[in-house]
């Protein structure tokens, strides 16, 4: 599983990764079917009221990586340009799915953690179609979402990147805490760029972070 490519460090795909997983094997609308169902098997929305609720493949934010690979997978797939110039409080990993549902998984830790306690987690997927579809389907998912997580605020937002290359259209679930769940799909206006979509669960520490960048 260790050393997938990096299909999406912040808003940007490189073309080159179009080969990765299923791609072009899966069709776009059974991977969120998939999606679906796995939100369903979640915990009900009485109990669901903590970003640990949420997982992907089985890991949760607050989990430790060492309980799903080995220190030395962890490293190899430790992204060593993501964040170049910054002060290197996070590092990103890039893994091969294990399922049928994502390409590729990446996941922050703080970097000087021996634990490896999970920061992020997020299941990324490359699709050919535009994000009308992908839209379309993300709206289901946000109704499955908000079923399960019943008391927490959700933001819809369409920015334009600031690269000028495209568009996202990003829905968040805020938890109290600031952590949050994200449904996003980024669609390019260049080649260069692969259109995806990811689904994932991010703590709000790591997301001042980025933003900060």
């Amino acid at each position: 599983m260790p050393g997938a490519p990096n299909l999406c460090i912040k808003l940007n795909c490189p073309k080159s990764l179009t080969h990765i997983g299923h791609s072009g094997k899966m069709l776009f609308m059974k991977r969120f079917l998939i999606i679906l169902i796995l939100i369903f098997t979640l915990q009900t929305s009485s109990q669901a009221d903590d970003i640990r609720d949420f997982q992907i493949e089985g890991m949760s934010v607050g989990d430790s990586l060492l309980d799903f690979f080995t220190k030395k997978e962890i490293k190899e797939s430790i992204n060593q340009d993501a964040y170049e110039g910054s002060d290197g409080k996070f590092s990103l990993t890039n893994f091969d799915s294990s399922s049928d549902v994502y390409d590729i998984l990446q996941i922050h830790f703080k970097t000087n953690d021996k634990n490896f306690l999970i920061y992020s987690i997020d299941g990324v997927f490359a699709f050919n179609k535009t994000t009308k579809e992908c839209n379309t389907e993300k709206i289901e998912i946000k109704k499955s979402i908000s079923d399960i997580f019943a008391n927490l605020k959700e933001e819809n937002i369409r920015i334009e990147m600031a690269s000028g290359r495209g568009f996202l259209n990003r829905t968040q679930y805020i938890f109290k805490t600031g952590d949050f769940i994200e449904i996003v799909c980024y669609e390019y206006n260049t080649s260069d760029w692969i259109n995806h979509g990811r689904v994932g669960a991010v703590r709000e520490e790591l997301e001042d972070w980025i933003s900060s960048l």
